[in-house]
């Protein structure tokens, strides 16, 4: 990928520009680089795409398993799904 157009997009999730983040993205050819499925799960993220972000962040670690950021993504969004508030159920 190309460091301007990443650059770009990482300044685009920092202005909470998720939608022009996707966009710009969306029209970058897809690769199989660890900033490229970085990018892509943070997007996904931003979008609560749970599923997605959290395939973009297993490639990362397939690609480099020592990935702090992907692991810390990673943990982070199970603890969203893993969530129970009790309270929700109580009538």
């Amino acid at each position: 990928m190309n460091p301007e157009r990443a650059e770009l997009i990482l300044k685009l999730l920092e202005k909470e520009k998720a939608a022009e983040a996707k966009k710009a993205l969306d029209e970058t050819e897809a690769e199989d680089t660890e900033k490229y499925w970085l990018l892509k799960g943070k997007i996904e993220q931003k979008f609560q795409n749970w599923g997605e972000s959290l395939n973009a962040y297993h490639k990362v670690l397939e690609l480099n398993p020592d990935n702090p950021e992907a692991k810390n993504n990673i943990h982070i969004i199970k603890n969203i799904l893993n969530f129970w508030n009790p309270e929700m159920f109580n009538p």
